[in-house]
């Protein structure tokens, strides 16, 4: 009896929890959390543990994996697959990542071996499927309601249409409830060929109107990897439909094959070189990413590096164009923007070949079904999911070559979702024999209920770690906010617990660590530094650490200079000399840091500033002016190998920034009397900002010591005009 009621509990959580796993994971988002997907990756936590749970408690009661060992074949590669992932977890030098990856991989890699084995019935299938259109219409409206926020009403933080908080956080790009555009876009590729297959079935209106609003919200999203997955999904539908379902004479097929082409190929493909036009950044930076990934791939192209270790890596391959492309200097690159390069990079070869081999089975079996129902010339609901089942993978397998990567939950789930789909439709409509169906394995009562116990054990202490994980997202929101506040002791206690929570969360210790160094009260110093050796045991280089770090070390250098300016004048010689050695093992552990920072990042221009600073308070004036020359010149190395795949004027980007360091080190030659070195820094600096203020007074105060009248009238001219409402401008003389 318990047996009975164990096994059909355990059934009924996988056929309704599964297609709820899929609605929750496509609609939900929380922003009460730093990260507003991470409710995302909680769902598939926690659902994902619990569905394997309730599979496994079920297989004990039934047939201990029967169905799934006379269907190995389709099988073995999914399973390969998750070995690999657990491998690459072994060999990788960043367990804490790694382990986050490899639990995303044994979900994703079970939820398509619990579809094979659980769902090969029509009236299964059809209710995921179900499942997944009220997703998809939640997921459009609330795109539409977003475009209208976008369109005709005010920016934030005025009220708007989109009642939350995040409204216009990518301007008038759509993301609905993914947090992101090209997350949305993925899904959407996923369920345009579904949709469009379901409503040439059964020709509801409710079907083709659904379309509609996903090829609306696709447009909008403005992802052209969504428009180019979109646009592949279309064309694979058109030759599959043409080819297995359509009826009709060869001449009428070619045309319709030729006609959704054709229009597919003109639209998608224009709105990809427009986009390209308007933001042709975003394909500079993947092919910059992807040069830096191929280098990362060569230092271990058989095993690879670790399963999810790219953002960790990466920092030190990155080329130096795409802090100029970003604008920013603070951000990490999580992933290369190509999910094969990253398997590659992950596992190597061997875990790339597992990879592909699984697509390529899954789509040999899809077509093969597909040749099945021609055959037996079924017009099946079953052929028609297919048939979008297979446009669908084929869209996310093209969309995923240069667009978001499958690391994201959203859209992980996804393709794992399609492959074991694609499987379970192709062996539900192999003969099956009654008495197989009816099997069960016989194991001792007392065994299976310790086994059951035991899995359940293992899942409950599981959910309770990823249940640990969202409340240290949210946690880390709050902190946040007594860090604006600067309240920091209260935020110190609360990226404490996050730590304690998730101790792979590296931004905590990051901010913690920030925390104390802003804080500087006693022993802050040291304890900031100790949290940033915390980081480097989990990433080498992460963001700015190894910036941040140099600061505290400068600051330390300018406290013990002030102990030292108070001691010369005692007679405690002891203490003097103390405070002269700190400081000089300050100054040397700053300028380690700045440098290991500067081949990290060699176009921020603080990190020079900061160094030349340090070596002009020690009265090393050549050192400081190198910097400040290394700084200016470092964008004519983007010309030479191994950067110059893609040329241009970098500096056009940065003007500002040559422009202030070009006066800085003018100051710097003017103060050590290189007067006519000086001079032709301040024009260098005209060079990038036209009309700087500071240069002009400089050179002005130069011509007027060296009584150049002509020039020191002609800047001074220049002067009066730009800046007409500047008091010490105005009261300067025409005249020397």
């Amino acid at each position: 009896m318990l047996s009975k009621v164990i096994k059909n509990f355990s059934l009924k959580s996988i056929l309704y929890g599964l297609p709820l796993f899929y609605f929750l994971v496509a609609v939900s988002f929380y922003l009460g959390t730093y990260d507003s997907a991470q409710i995302k990756i909680t769902i598939v936590q926690v659902g994902g543990a619990f569905l394997i749970f309730s599979w496994l408690v079920n297989k004990l009661e039934t047939d201990l994996f029967e169905n799934l060992k006379k269907n190995y074949l389709v099988v073995l590669p999914i399973v390969l697959f998750l070995l690999s992932g657990i491998v690459s977890y072994f060999i990788s030098p960043y367990k804490l990542a790694s382990a986050n990856e490899l639990i995303k991989r044994i979900v994703y890699c079970f939820s398509a071996v619990i579809i094979i084995d659980c769902f090969q019935d029509k009236k299964n299938l059809e209710r995921l499927i179900k499942f997944l259109i009220c997703a998809t219409y939640i997921v459009c409206i609330y795109g539409v309601v977003q475009f209208i926020d976008t369109r005709f009403f005010p920016a934030p933080p005025a009220k708007g249409f989109d009642p939350f908080i995040w409204r216009w956080a990518f301007d008038n790009r759509i993301f609905s409830t993914f947090g992101n555009p090209n997350f949305l876009g993925d899904f959407l590729v996923v369920m345009n060929p579904i949709v469009l297959a379901l409503f040439l079935k059964k020709r509801k209106f409710y079907l083709l109107f659904l379309w509609t609003l996903i090829c609306f919200t696709t447009v909008f999203s403005y992802s052209k990897g969504a428009w180019l997955g979109f646009g592949v999904g279309l064309i694979v539908f058109a030759f599959l439909f043409a080819g297995f379902v359509y009826n009709a004479e060869r001449k009428k097929k070619i045309i319709l094959i030729s006609a959704m082409s054709i229009a597919t190929l003109m639209i998608v493909v224009g709105g990809i070189v427009f986009q390209l036009k308007a933001r042709p950044d975003s394909s500079s930076f993947r092919i910059f990413t992807w040069q830096s990934c191929w280098e990362m791939i060569n230092t271990h192209p058989v095993m690879g590096t670790g399963i999810g270790t790219f953002y960790l890596t990466y920092p030190s391959y990155r080329r130096p164009q795409i802090f100029f492309i970003e604008g920013m200097h603070n951000t990490e690159s999580d992933h290369p923007e190509n999910e094969y390069l990253e398997v590659f990079y992950d596992e190597g070869l061997i875990g790339l070949g597992i990879f592909l081999l699984i697509l390529f089975m899954v789509l040999s079996v899809g077509f093969k079904n597909l040749a099945y129902f021609k055959n037996k010339k079924s017009q099946d609901t079953l052929m028609y999911l297919q048939l979008g089942f297979i446009a669908a993978l084929m869209s996310q397998i093209f969309h995923n070559c240069v667009c978001v990567s499958l690391r994201f939950v959203s859209s992980g789930v996804m393709l794992w979702m399609l492959v074991g789909c694609i499987l379970a439709t192709a062996l539900s409509c192999l003969d099956k024999n009654e008495e197989d169906s009816e099997a069960s394995f016989n194991m001792p009562v007392v065994v299976k209920r310790a086994i059951q116990v035991l899995l359940l054990v293992i899942t409950i202490s599981a959910i309770n770690v990823f249940v640990g994980f969202f409340q240290a997202d949210a946690l880390h929101a709050e902190a946040i906010k007594y860090s604006k506040a600067k309240n920091w002791d209260k935020a110190l206690e609360l990226y404490s617990k996050v730590i304690e929570k998730n101790k792979s969360f590296i931004m905590a210790y990051y901010f913690k660590a920030n925390n104390f160094s802003d804080r500087w009260q006693n022993d802050d110093p040291e304890k900031a530094l100790e949290e940033y050796k915390e980081i480097w045991k989990l990433s080498p280089n992460y963001v700015q650490s190894k910036f941040l770090a140099g600061m505290v070390y400068s600051k330390l250098v300018a406290y013990f200079n002030n102990q030292i300016a108070i001691l010369a004048n005692g007679n405690n010689e002891e203490a003097l000399q103390n405070a002269i050695k700190n400081r000089e093992t300050c100054f040397r552990m700053a300028v380690y840091y700045y440098n290991q920072y500067k081949m990290i990042d060699p176009i921020f221009p603080a990190v020079y500033y900061n160094l030349a600073n340090l070596y002009t308070i020690s009265g090393n004036y050549e050192l400081a002016e190198k910097e400040y020359l290394e700084h200016i010149n470092f964008p004519n190395k983007l010309r030479e190998k191994p950067y110059n795949f893609y040329v241009e004027n970098w500096k056009k980007r940065r003007m500002h920034e040559y422009a202030e360091t070009c006066l800085k080190l003018a100051s710097l030659e003017y103060m050590l009397g290189k007067k006519e070195d000086s001079e032709k820094v301040f024009l260098e600096t005209l060079k990038y900002d036209g009309t700087n203020i500071d240069a002009l007074k400089s050179l002005s105060m130069i011509y007027r010591e060296n009584k150049n009248k002509e020039m020191y009238a002609e800047v001074v001219k220049i002067l009066k005009e730009v800046y007409p409402n500047d008091e010490s401008v105005q009261k300067m003389s025409d005249k020397i």
